[in-house]
């Protein structure tokens, strides 16, 4: 793990060989050349740590075509902080390209973004651990429905991940 600007801690993870079948297999799916998803627990990429993906309460697939023909594609998962009362972001990156995805991708911890870390009041936790309603909080920087272009994202949390994972990724390509 390095730690970068802001305290912002990264992750290089191998990917198996499953994992890369299963991104590749995700990317096909896509309808769009940038947008965004949320995800089912069970669509969570398996590359994420099991241990990780439990502490999700949700999780925001986002995606841009590159110039050759790749894709960036990135899971920003959220997290219940439970000793800060609190949904934290920590997304994973990965470039997939026409041949398959990279054989590593990024993990951001403790990124530098704006709003990566929102406080909750502890009656508002139980309902988040219970339902989806994490997926849209705070209420009014996501837009309501369950996927679209990533355009939608400016100005939010997430795509401030989103960038910040692909500027990672292409720092880790040179």
């Amino acid at each position: 793990m390095t730690t970068g600007q802001n305290g912002m801690k990264v992750s290089v993870r191998s990917i198996a060989s499953t994992q890369l079948v299963e991104l590749d297999d995700l990317v096909r799916q896509l309808d769009r050349d940038a947008g965004y998803r949320w995800l089912e627990p069970a669509e969570i990429p398996t590359v994420i740590p099991e241990a990780l993906r439990r502490k999700f309460t949700s999780a925001l697939l986002m995606w841009e075509r590159t110039s050759t023909g790749g894709t960036y594609l990135i899971c920003n998962g959220i997290r219940l902080d439970h000793p800060a009362n609190a949904l934290d972001q920590e997304p994973f990156g990965v470039v997939v390209h026409t041949s398959g995805p990279s054989p590593a991708g990024v993990l951001i911890h403790h990124g530098g973004w704006t709003d990566r870390t929102v406080t909750i009041a502890p009656a508002i936790r139980s309902v988040l651990e219970s339902t989806s309603v994490g997926n849209y909080f705070p209420l009014g920087e996501v837009p309501s429905s369950s996927g679209g272009a990533l355009s939608d994202l400016k100005e939010t949390s997430h795509h401030g991940a989103f960038r910040a994972v692909v500027r990672v990724l292409l720092s880790e390509s040179a």
